[in-house]
This record gives structure tokens, C-alpha cells and sequence, in this order.
């Protein structure tokens, strides 16, 4: 009798860091794009902001605050569930403010090969999650930290 397993296994564990290396650079790429996109849009003279509901009071209204995304400035803050739209309209009456959640890039997919999609599904969370550290990335596709880093890295 012969040992197949020994060849699947090998294939299957190139195939699983190949496509790990895949997600990473093709999510380098994705950043490079939205990054791209933000500074076309800041130069048309569009200001990111971050922020929203930071949470309630004891009598249930919201809280929340409007930061400038590049800066960190806190811009306003405040209580009230109608109040954030109310002041961001007065603080921007030009429109010129963008959320920097509601900048989207297509994610470009990678097809899983040699590897079943449930095992390429839980791959995209491991990777995706801040919780997983560099470093177990970088041991595991043979990169540096530092290139892992970079390829994971968000604005």
C-alpha cells in the first residue's frame, strides 16, 4: 500500500500559504487604491471626517462627536439622536464633508485554489481580524513583519 497523504498535504499547505500571500497583497493593492481615491476627492476639496454615536446617557439619548479624519481634531460633539446631522449640516453647508466609512473600493477577490472556500472563508477572517498578530502571519507565509505589516496596514 502506498502513502498518498504525504503529496496532498504538501500541495494543500502550499496551496493555503499561496493563497494567504494572495489576500495580503491583493489587500495592499485594495489600500493603494482607497488611498488613491481620498486624495482625488480631498483635492476636489472634500474634508473626511470620522465619528458618530460614541454611546448613551442615563435617560437614553445618544451621544456622539465628529472628528476630522486626518487630524484626529475633535469638530463638535454633543447629545441628542437628531442633533450630529443637525450640526454637521451647520458646521459643512457646502456638503464638502465625507465619511470616511462611506469610501469604498471594490475588494478585489481571490479565488481560493487547491483549498476548500470554507477554509479560504476562515483564512479572510484570521487575516482580517486586528487580534491576529504579524507575527504569526509572517511565520506562516515566510514574509518579514515588517512587509506583513505593511501589506495589513489601514489608513
Amino acid at each position: 500500500m502506498t502513502d498518498t497523504t504525504t503529496d496532498q498535504t504538501a500541495e494543500t499547505d502550499t496551496a493555503v500559504r499561496e493563497y494567504v500571500r494572495a489576500l495580503l497583497r491583493v489587500r495592499l493593492a485594495d489600500e493603494q487604491a482607497r488611498q488613491e481615491r481620498i486624495r482625488a476627492l480631498e483635492k476636489e476639496g472634500h474634508r473626511f471626517v470620522d465619528g458618530g454615536q460614541t454611546g448613551r446617557t442615563d435617560d437614553d439619548q445618544a451621544t456622539w462627536e465628529i472628528t476630522d479624519w486626518r487630524t484626529g481634531e475633535l469638530l463638535a460633539s454633543g447629545t441628542g439622536d437628531d442633533a450630529y446631522d443637525v450640526e454637521g449640516a451647520r458646521l459643512d453647508p457646502d456638503g464638502k464633508w465625507l465619511h470616511i466609512d462611506h469610501v469604498e473600493e471594490a475588494m478585489t477577490k481571490v479565488e481560493p485554489v487547491g483549498i476548500p472556500t470554507s477554509l479560504a472563508d476562515a483564512l479572510q477572517d484570521w487575516l482580517g481580524v486586528s487580534s491576529t498578530p504579524d507575527e504569526d502571519v509572517a511565520e506562516f507565509v515566510g514574509w518579514s513583519v515588517e512587509e506583513v505589516a505593511r501589506h495589513r496596514e489601514e489608513a
